[in-house]
């Protein structure tokens, strides 16, 4: 668990001061279901690296009706470094904005921001440089800092922070009235980045200052004298040699460091074999702990299901364009938006889909050639995955117009222009399926996720298996145990 400096009580009457102010929503995203909208007024950074902000969902008249509400705000507390959000409250209201229900969630759950999604534009408005915002406990506390130092030294006055016209919106003047004349020094207050690294001390203060002898100062009659705010120089970094620059993905931990790239003895990337294999991964990083802790793991060999009339999932897929990246770990494509799908009383957009090979997933001990996991999130950060076995058959349309498209590289995405898929194409024609709860198949084995396995099989060609074996011979992760859990299938 993260330790967090300031506890859910004070985040929330934070968030109670904010909302006396006008709320500024501005549209990150709508279509014609929803509209999802965020306050930038209420943008407060919490701990150092992580800010709260409301955000709404505007329900279009016909989902409202269904739904029993119109509108339900969400207090969201975003990790700016770890790239993650939690929601810590919820509102409902109705058309009139008249408050049905207004609830804190008990358990929070930090759930990682997926590329290209929603919560990405939001992580991104909310986390960005903002010089317009206050920084309301930073302020707090040079204040108390400045007023502890005046009140240190008898031969200063209380300091009197006015803002300096023309400068920057962060920048304040001290005025000390000694002997009765104004004498004016723009100060700056230190700012952190999100690592919480002290800024370095200004050069001008140091080329215009020099050092005196000690006989002159003390040969000088008293007088008020100016002391410039301690800036401490900067702690030293660790350094890290390296021959050749890394990918970001890489450094991320989502791709392989660059060929010859000396790792740190703590630096192992994850993968399928060698030090970085399933069975380490739950100690390569602390937040990777589910990957060898978890109890509701996937993948699974899916057994002695209870068989049920389960609601029909409502695919609701369009034509698409893509980006299709080989990310290192397998060929990932990321869609447009506007594919979604319905089942148990929630929607969930189509977010990317991912190739593994052989099936992650098992049939009462069978394994599958490959398979695709389909990957779809809501808008309160569920995760909802349909995966589709793939045998051996006919060759596949979808497929062959990805493999047309590969990347030449790995880690560099590609976006073929005037090519679109249809990815009602990729789903069987029967729809029945399994389904129960489990995690992501890699790091960091995030749990809480709805899985969902299309009973019959699609077909691939032995040259398309070919192709992606030449590229992954093996990307699965071993199936890991049931351990007690509810699976239902389709009757």
């Amino acid at each position: 668990m993260r330790y967090r400096m300031r506890p859910l009580a004070a985040l929330l009457v934070l968030a109670g001061a904010t909302s006396a102010l006008a709320a500024d929503w501005q549209t990150v995203a709508s279509d014609k279901k929803r509209t999802i909208e965020l306050d930038r007024a209420s943008i407060l950074q919490s701990d150092p690296g992580t800010k709260v902000a409301w955000g709404r969902i505007v329900l279009s008249d016909a989902e409202a009706a269904a739904a029993g509400y119109m509108t339900v705000k969400a207090l969201n507390r975003y990790d700016c470094k770890n790239q993650t959000f939690a929601t810590i409250k919820r509102v409902y209201l109705d058309a009139d904005s008249a408050v049905i229900k207004d609830e804190k969630v008990k358990v929070e759950k930090d759930v990682a921001v997926a590329a290209g999604s929603v919560d990405e534009k939001l992580w991104r408005d909310v986390c960005k440089p903002a010089g317009g915002l206050a920084d309301i406990s930073q302020l707090a506390k040079n204040a108390s800092k400045a007023a502890q130092a005046a009140s240190a030294k008898p031969d200063l006055r209380a300091a009197d922070y006015r803002p300096v016209k023309g400068a920057d919106k962060t920048a304040v003047t001290q005025v000390s009235e000694a002997k009765g004349e104004h004498a004016a020094e723009p100060i700056t207050p230190i700012k952190k980045n999100f690592i919480d690294k002290p800024a370095p001390p200004p050069k001008a203060e140091v080329a215009e200052k020099p050092v005196e002898k000690p006989a002159k100062a003390e040969a000088a009659p008293p007088e008020v004298r100016r002391v410039p705010a301690y800036v401490p120089p900067p702690r030293p970094r660790p350094r890290v040699v390296r021959m050749a620059p890394v990918p970001v993905e890489a450094r991320a931990g989502h791709g392989p460091a660059a060929a010859g790239t000396p790792l740190e003895h703590h630096e192992i990337h994850w993968s399928y074999d060698g030090e970085g294999a399933p069975a380490n991964w739950g100690v390569l990083k602390p937040e990777w702990q589910l990957c060898g802790t978890g109890e509701r793991q996937s993948p699974i060999d899916i057994r002695d299901g209870i068989k049920v009339q389960l609601e029909p999932i409502k695919f609701d897929y369009v034509l698409s364009n893509f980006r299709i990246v080989d990310n290192g770990h397998t060929v990932q494509v990321n869609v447009g938006p506007g594919s979604s799908i319905a089942v148990m009383g929630r929607y969930y957009d189509l977010v990317q889909f991912h190739f593994h090979r052989p099936s992650e997933e098992r049939i009462n001990g069978k394994g599958f050639e490959m398979v695709v996991h389909l990957v779809h999130k809501d808008l309160d950060g569920r995760l909802a995955v349909v995966a589709v076995l793939l045998e051996r058959g006919l060759a596949h349309p979808v497929v062959q117009t990805l493999w047309n498209n590969l990347p030449l590289e790995k880690n560099v995405d590609y976006t073929p222009d005037g090519v679109s898929i249809d990815l009602n194409q990729l789903l069987p024609a029967d729809r029945s399926y399994y389904t129960y709860m489990g995690s992501l198949t890699t790091p960091p084995c995030s749990e809480g996720v709805m899985w969902m396995v299309m009973k019959q099989p699609a077909q691939l060609s032995h040259e398309q298996i070919a192709i992606f074996a030449r590229l992954y011979p093996m990307n699965a992760r071993p199936v890991q145990s049931i351990r007690g859990r509810m699976i239902k299938e389709s009757r």
